[in-house]
């Protein structure tokens, strides 16, 4: 029987143009009902995700900043943050080959060393304070991401590989790439929930389409990768669902969690 449901936000449970399936609030609201617990994982930080389910009365997981900051009812159950010299190392050389293309998320706030992240945000919601030095700033960082073209996020992965065995660095989509803690993946977020709430890897489900959800179909027996997700996820996923712009995350929890639980109810 499934009890705990975790997806993806971007290119997973959200279409192309970033909205929620309408139907997303009667399946949040059975869900609830038959005690699935419903986790929103992402590399969007908390405050990006509660507006994603602001009209949403259902209780609801956030697993933001890539599983490194989770709460629950306004409890915090995990943060994981960056060691500040980390954060110091790694701000020196991407002043270099991304400055303007680079965010640095708190728990309660976001910064960058240039004020187009402040600007561009607005798109996602995402309120950018600026500083001159993320170094000085007297707050702790759960994650960072830099976006940009093919170049520029070829270039900065390059430059920063000497860091691969201290923190955690992989791609988020086409044009951006995340920094969290050693250890900081999806994965990890899911595994703190199982134990938390008791919930094994087969009474799991997990929903992802790019590089930052590899992991985490590990975590799973019934891990589903999009069909527009990114072939590595495909290969280490065990099912496919839709497309996101098919509701495919929506249709597997109708036709799996949902009817599971129904013929579970029919069983001697």
């Amino acid at each position: 029987m499934i009890k705990l449901i975790a997806s993806d936000m971007d290119g997973t449970l959200l279409n192309s143009k970033k909205h929620l399936s309408p139907s997303i609030h009667d399946v949040l609201k059975k869900l609830k009902n038959k005690d699935i617990i419903f986790v929103a994982i992402s590399g969007r930080d908390i405050f990006s995700l509660k507006e994603i389910f602001k009209d949403v009365e259902e209780d609801i997981v956030y697993a933001s900043n890539n599983g490194n900051y989770i709460t629950y009812k306004n409890e915090v159950i995990f943060e994981n943050y960056i060691e500040n010299n980390m954060v110091e190392k790694v701000a020196k050389i991407i002043r270099k080959k991304a400055k303007h293309n680079t965010i640095y998320c708190a728990k309660d706030a976001i910064y960058s060393e240039s004020l187009i992240p402040a600007i561009v945000g607005r798109k996602w919601n995402l309120k950018v304070k600026y500083t001159r030095d993320i170094a000085k700033v007297e707050d702790k960082i759960l994650k960072i991401t830099t976006f940009g073209n093919k170049k520029i996020i070829n270039r900065t992965l390059e430059a920063i590989r000497g860091f691969n065995n201290k923190l955690m660095i992989t791609k988020s989509g086409s044009t951006c790439f995340d920094i969290c803690n050693l250890g900081g993946t999806k994965k990890q977020g899911v595994n703190i929930l199982q134990e938390k709430f008791n919930v094994g890897y087969n009474e799991t489900m997990v929903f992802g389409d790019h590089m930052n959800d590899l992991e985490m179909m590990s975590s799973a027996y019934y891990s589903y990768a999009m069909e527009n997700a990114e072939e590595e996820v495909k290969k280490n996923a065990r099912f496919i669902a839709g497309t996101n712009d098919d509701d495919g995350v929506i249709k597997v929890i109708k036709e799996v969690a949902f009817c599971e639980e129904e013929l579970n109810s029919y069983s001697i």
